[in-house]
This record gives structure tokens, C-alpha cells and sequence, in this order.
């Protein structure tokens, strides 16, 4: 079965740092290239990446790598876990929980 490829996100990598253990060099933070979104992780190798939506400042999910972050981007999923976060500050969901939101 042949292997598809992921649609993901343009980025530029603002920060990468060599590890301690392995010398070897990691991203920590990185910016899509049409500004839209901003990742970041801790300083800390194997820690989750954060996805920020940067026109409305919101945090959009924790993803295990930045591929997969890139990957939620471009799919989509990103912006709706922003959408779902802006309707529950908006209290649209407030009569019956979310269990999507990460906010419920």
C-alpha cells in the first residue's frame, strides 16, 4: 500500500537549541509562514508543542511533534479546537458540555 503524504503548514524555525544529552540540534519555536500561527515548545527535549492562533491569541491544542502541529494546521483541526474555545468563552455551549473544549 503505497504511502500518502500529510498536507502541512509552511514554517519558518525561529529558535532551535543542541541538546544536552545528544548534542544534536531541536526546534523550540517555529512561525507559519502566512502568520497565522506561532509554535512553541519547552525547552525540555520530548516536550509537547503548543499551537497558538495568532490572530485571536488563543491556544489551540498541545501536539506530540511540530509535524503533527503543521499537520493540524493545514487540516483544520487547529482552528476548530480555536472556534471551540471562542464559543465557550461566548457561552454557547454553556447548557450542555463540550467534551472537545478544552475549557468545559
Amino acid at each position: 500500500m503505497p504511502k500518502t503524504r500529510r498536507t502541512l503548514t509552511p514554517v519558518d524555525v525561529t529558535r532551535r537549541y543542541p541538546a544536552f544529552r545528544s548534542g544534536r540540534v531541536e526546534n523550540w519555536e517555529a512561525k507559519s509562514r502566512d502568520g497565522q500561527w506561532a509554535y512553541h515548545r519547552l525547552e525540555i527535549s520530548g516536550t509537547p508543542w503548543a499551537v497558538i492562533h495568532l490572530p485571536t491569541g488563543l491556544e489551540a491544542d498541545w501536539y506530540g511533534t511540530l509535524t503533527a502541529a503543521r499537520a493540524a494546521t493545514a487540516d483544520g483541526s487547529a482552528l476548530a479546537a480555536v472556534e471551540r474555545v471562542q464559543a465557550h468563552d461566548r457561552s454557547e455551549h454553556k447548557a450542555e458540555r463540550d467534551p472537545r473544549c478544552g475549557r468545559c
